[in-house]
């Protein structure tokens, strides 16, 4: 039976501003000039029965806290960490279940509890794109945020490969298999930041870098794709070069006039540009399913170069962290470990601890992908198309 799909308009509104980026600046159907607005913001409650997730610590609700990855000091009584998100609340992620009334997803190694009735979430703080291999050879030696090096994408493959077979399809013939598919979307949060991060002043060629990292995503989309994933999105990178992390230890020959670094960002402009490109091809190849892009470049940019529209006060400084001044952020003194502190409001930040974003500016972002057309085609079309509108 064709499950009822429910879109709910509800009172609420963002002005948006353009983003600046000339490269990697497309049309935004509900953001058509930098006084546009919307009043409304959608519920879909009822349009997937459940949602299997993927990504990073963007999107990571728990899997790098019981596999024991992160850090001692994540217990600290100045981290928020309780919640097993890198974060002081909720992720886009979780906006994306709020919207779909569905309860926020289990992580996957949540095994003595693990209740995937309305999905799962596969994400892993920390996860690179590249192997651990791959690290290893170029002897990278500097991973501040974990205990090891981290684990690749491949590790949540091998999880949901495991899941899907294991207890997703087990004991169902394959029609039944695929018709759980078929309601099911599949949302890929951003993942590849930890890459780039780690191999910042590195001699890995950026050329090299992307090609190597939207090749290994796709690896991952193509998984999915065979299992029988009819509606996936994808993320694209955030402009990283902006984030606390780069521009605090950004040459000033490598500063744009916005303040951030060049260098990193025109890295990810690369990556993002070709990840479309080959979410396009996968869409061709498999025009019965609906693969559809979530601009998180342009989502940030435009919430960076008018913070106080969205009510943000200060765009750089991380809220959570050590050593004040312009940016707050140290590499080897982050938000919980000694010596840090956190902000009294972190809604009027944009950066929660130089590396990951608040929860006020998640729930932007998630408005961005979801009502205000930053996803391409648009979520609200994809929507519409899955329920026969």
């Amino acid at each position: 039976m064709k499950s009822t799909c429910v879109v709910l308009p509800l009172a609420f509104s963002f002005l948006l501003l353009s983003s600046p980026s000339s490269a990697h600046n497309k049309t935004h159907k509900s953001s058509s000039s930098s006084s546009s607005s919307s009043s409304l913001r959608s519920s879909y409650k009822g349009c997937f029965s459940n949602v299997y997730a993927f990504g990073d610590s963007y999107t990571d609700t728990g899997n790098a806290h019981f596999l024991g990855t992160l850090p001692s000091f994540t217990g600290s009584k100045n981290s928020p960490y309780s919640t097993n998100r890198l974060c002081d609340g909720r992720l886009v992620v979780d906006f994306l279940c709020d919207a779909l009334a569905l309860p926020p997803l289990p992580p996957y190694k949540a095994t003595t509890t693990l209740n995937s009735t309305s999905g799962v979430n596969f994400a892993l703080a920390g996860s690179t794109t590249l192997s651990r291999d791959f690290f290893a050879n170029y002897k990278f030696g500097d991973f501040p945020l974990w205990k090891d090096v981290p684990l690749s994408i491949q590790t949540q493959i091998d999880w949901f490969n495991r899941f899907h077979t294991g207890i997703e399809c087990k004991g169902k013939d394959a029609d039944a298999c695929r018709a759980k598919m078929k309601n099911t979307l599949f949302w890929i949060g951003e993942i590849g930041v930890s890459d780039y991060a780690i191999n910042i002043g590195s001699s890995v060629s950026a050329r090299y870098l992307t090609e190597k990292t939207v090749t290994n995503v796709c690896k991952l989309i193509q998984t999915l794709l065979d299992n029988g994933a009819t509606y996936i999105v994808v993320q694209g990178l955030p402009p990283v070069g902006c984030f606390p992390l780069a521009v605090s230890a950004c040459p000033v020959v490598q500063m744009s006039k916005a303040g951030c670094d060049v260098i990193v960002n025109s890295a990810i402009m690369i990556h993002n540009e070709i990840l479309e490109k080959n979410l396009e091809k996968f869409q061709k190849r498999y025009p019965d399913r609906t693969i559809i892009y979530a601009d998180f470049w342009n989502a940030y940019l435009t919430v960076l170069m008018n913070p106080p529209k969205f009510g943000f006060e200060d765009p750089f400084k991380a809220c959570c962290g050590a050593g004040g001044g312009k940016y707050n952020f140290k590499s080897h003194s982050l938000c919980g470990s000694p010596g840090t502190s956190t902000c009294k409001d972190p809604s009027k930040y944009i950066s929660w601890d130089g590396i990951h974003l608040t929860e006020a500016m998640y729930k932007q972002v998630a408005d961005l992908f979801l009502n205000q057309g930053f996803c391409r085609p648009s979520f609200d079309q994809m929507v519409k198309n899955k329920s026969g509108i």
